[in-house]
């Protein structure tokens, strides 16, 4: 007969807990960051439980030790026990702890000072029963099987509160200055002192944070009603040349209160998020005035070991911009600084709020600037000459003292606001300024190469845009190398053979037939898609319906809060339960906390030039061909949609691809960084479309929101680093320059951050992906088209 016997099953557990410290909390700036939110957290339940005392936390960092020490709510015994050394459990995850505005809620935040300490020394007198405890761990000795962990009484002071000792482990240093900066960041706005090696880095007005505009006009009111869903007390003040600081507190949302407040001012883009005056992480939201500023909502919600908020947070921050863009519209349109603010031109004329563009002036020559309101009742009777042209030559025909001429602004979104108004209320007289094409070519005289131009145009918009397209060629008046009009459902293309950027592109099929194809599709990126746009099919709200169907397949969420990270305390709950063996548990911790995390080194980074150095080439001959001098300079400004620069026949390894400084620069950057495998692989269609360019940065994150051209929806991209991005916060819309290959898309890095992406030699980069379909327009009237969120 066989003996049988039970044997343990055994875990390393200096294995499992490096899987918990360094994959979730992998940095010193966690430890600092979890410890100090424990002591804001504990003394915000002191004061909620009505204890009358003066708080404090500080905080004393060097090289080798990091201490936080605060005067809140202490631990108990059970608390020690049950909570802080046990990952996954809370005593923060209650009504009552989040009606005291704690900011953590998952319990596995001990587990930070192990990701750089050796050993955690804990010293707590609890508030509520007044016993004193002293508790040590050292990492050496932690076990999942064996008793540990040191707990010893200690006798009471009668002070309250709790003192966190991290050893830093041998051979790991702190970097003082650096940690000091990234904390302090994060306690500016908290309203009880914080000191830092004895300096006071709290209690900062939020005008520190968010500083008021100079002003010419404000506006105050209570109870306003910011948009259909959002109500509040606003102070709203102007500038003398349209910049905008806004204020709303005393909130409801959806008819519920809304805690906290929101300061913004446009122009800043970078959305700092804070829960009861403690930071969060830095957002990104689309706004037509691009407003940055402060959220500090008591209803935002952070994820679990990472400096990040759900997305459920993220998308309402976006349904309340989108009410708040609406309402600075409505307000700026009866103010005359509207006429310099390019930001409301823009979204008036996007919305067609006609009924907002009274204020803007037009330019009648000869004669001053008038406002469109102006120009409505002047022309009631009698119509106005109308220019849309450029040839001043034109208008000296024409302009006279008796009759003036009305000239179109020749930049957008101002000449788009006029001639929503002008068609809309103004009687005018047009004066012809439409280009001509002459002298159309037969397709039996077409040259090889202008036959084959013709395909290979007609070809890529029909791939690449599903746009049917007829392309011709002919003489075009006014010096223009292309024209576009739709007749029925097809597009006609005219070419002006003589123009210098398609004689370049037939010269290029008769030498160098090898750069045709490339040079041919960076042509209708950079020119043709220009005059087309409109024709696009997503660029339409049903389009982009059908385009987001398409796309919308089963996915997991991007979200490192309850799906990923923030599934840790359930993982190990459930194994708890007996729900699933301690191997499993192990296993499945390991995938959560890995999920999406993309790393980088010296090796997986190469040249553009060896991978896309036609793309490079010919965008710097195209915009010679043009009349422009660089790059650089041509898309310095421009942040319109545009579509990605695909070569879906090439393919690469490399996670990064970096263009020299001796080289030109390509739509003025220099580093491209790939998307993750899974976020490729999951939303990689999206970057098929045109689509607009936003990047914001702070502390250890980079945003990236990519505004679909139909300006329905984005896709919110979100980094995070090990280290804080070397580089103040900033960031706002750049050019698009999106690279998709055959089995990697690439997304442009600004030069202010390009040092935090690239690695040195010997050095690797590790970034944690977060991502999701957002919508810009508010649920109420378009419903929600993402996945579902956290």
């Amino acid at each position: 007969m066989t003996n049988t016997e039970l044997i343990p099953f055994k875990v390393e557990t200096q294995r499992v807990l490096e899987l918990f410290a360094t994959q979730i909390y992998h940095s010193p700036l966690a430890l600092l960051r979890e410890n100090t939110q424990n002591a804001f957290d504990a003394i915000r339940l002191r004061l909620h439980d009505g204890q009358d005392f003066k708080p404090k936390i500080d905080i004393t960092i060097s090289p080798t030790e990091i201490v936080v020490e605060d005067n809140g709510l202490g631990m108990t015994e059970e608390d020690l026990k049950q909570h802080f050394w046990q990952a996954g459990s809370s005593s923060k995850n209650t009504a009552e702890a989040r009606a005291a505005g704690v900011v953590g809620t998952f319990g596995i935040g001990a587990m930070a000072s192990f990701g750089i300490a050796d050993a955690v020394t804990v010293e707590t007198e609890s508030a509520l029963n007044g016993e004193r405890r002293r508790s040590h761990a050292e990492k050496a000795k932690l076990s999942l099987t064996e008793n540990c962990v040191e707990l010893a009484d200690e006798l009471p002071t009668g002070f309250p509160g709790t003192r966190v000792v991290a050893h830093v482990r041998a051979g790991e240093t702190v970097n003082v200055q650096q940690a000091r900066d990234y904390i302090s960041d994060f306690v500016a706005l908290v309203d009880l002192p914080v000191l830092i090696n004895g300096e006071l880095v709290s209690q900062k007005p939020i005008e520190s944070a968010v500083p008021v505009v100079p002003e010419t006009w404000r506006l105050a009111e209570d109870g306003r009603a910011i948009g259909q869903h959002l109500v509040a007390n606003v102070l709203f003040v102007l500038s003398n040349n349209a910049e905008i600081w806004l204020k709303l507190t005393e909130m409801t949302w959806q008819g519920a209160p809304l805690t906290g407040q929101i300061v913004l001012r446009s122009g800043t883009n970078a959305l700092r998020t804070f829960r009861s005056g403690f930071g969060l992480a830095t957002v990104s939201v689309n706004s037509a005035y691009q407003f940055g500023g402060v959220v500090d909502l008591l209803n935002l919600q952070p994820t679990a070991g990472r400096e990040a908020i759900t997305v459920d947070g993220v998308q309402m921050l976006q349904s309340i911009m989108v009410d708040i863009d609406r309402f600075t519209s409505e307000v700026l349109s009866n103010r005359e600084e509207c006429d310099s603010s390019t930001p409301f031109m823009s979204w008036v004329s996007r919305h067609g709020r006609v009924d907002l563009m009274g204020r803007l002036k037009a330019t009648i020559t000869p004669g001053d600037r008038i406002s469109l309101a102006e120009l409505q009742i002047r022309t009631a009777q009698t119509p106005i000459l109308y220019y849309q042209g450029t040839d001043q030559g034109i208008v000296k025909q024409h302009a006279t003292d008796e009759r003036p001429v009305l000239v179109l602004a020749r930049g957008n979104p101002r000449r788009q606001c006029e001639q929503l108004y002008i068609q809309s209320f103004v009687k005018t007289a047009s004066i012809s300024d439409k280009p001509i094409a002459n002298k159309k070519k037969p397709f039996k005289d077409l040259s090889t190469a202008e036959s084959a131009l013709a395909w290979r145009l007609e070809t890529i918009l029909d791939a690449d845009y599903f746009v049917k397209a007829k392309v011709a060629f002919a003489s075009i008046t006014h010096n223009l190398p292309i024209l576009a009009e739709k007749n029925g459902n097809q597009i006609q293309v005219i070419l002006d053979p003589e123009s210098q950027s398609v004689r370049m592109l037939l010269e290029v099929y008769d030498r160098d037939f090898a750069v045709f194809g490339g040079l041919a599709k960076d042509f209708v990126r950079n020119i043709v898609f220009q005059r087309i746009a409109d024709y696009v099919p997503s660029s339409t709200r049903q389009g982009a319906e059908a385009f987001l169907s398409a796309i919308r397949k089963t996915r997991e969420l991007f979200e490192y809060g309850d799906l990923d990270l923030g599934s840790l305390p359930q993982i190990w709950e459930d194994q708890e339960q007996g729900r699933i063996t301690l191997d499993e548990a192990v296993q499945r911790s390991r995938i959560a906390a890995r999920t999406n995390v993309q790393f980088i080194d010296a090796g997986t980074a190469v040249r553009a030039s060896q991978v896309v150095g036609d793309v490079i080439e010919n965008e710097h001959a195209l915009q010679i061909a043009e009349g422009g001098s660089t790059v650089e300079s041509s898309h310095s400004v421009d942040f319109e949609s545009a579509p990605a620069i695909t070569r879906v026949e090439k393919e690469t390894s490399a996670k990064l691809l970096i263009i020299d400084d001796s080289e030109p620069a390509l739509r003025g950057y220099r580093c491209f960084l790939a998307l993750s495998d899974r976020a490729r692989e999951e939303m990689g269609e999206f970057f098929l479309q045109p689509h607009k360019t936003s990047i914001v940065w702070g502390g250890q994150k980079t945003l990236f929101i990519f505004l679909h051209h139909s300006g329905e929806f984005g896709l919110y991209y979100d980094l995070q680093t090990r280290e804080a991005i070397d580089a103040n916060a900033g960031g706002g819309p750049f050019p698009t320059a999106t690279i998709v290959l055959k089995n990697a898309i690439y997304i442009p890095i600004p030069d202010a951050i390009r040092d935090s992406f690239v690695p040195i030699q010997g050095e690797r980069k590790r970034f944690e992906v977060r991502a999701d379909i957002i919508r810009t327009e508010s649920s109420e009237t378009r419903g929600r088209l993402s996945g579902p969120a956290a």
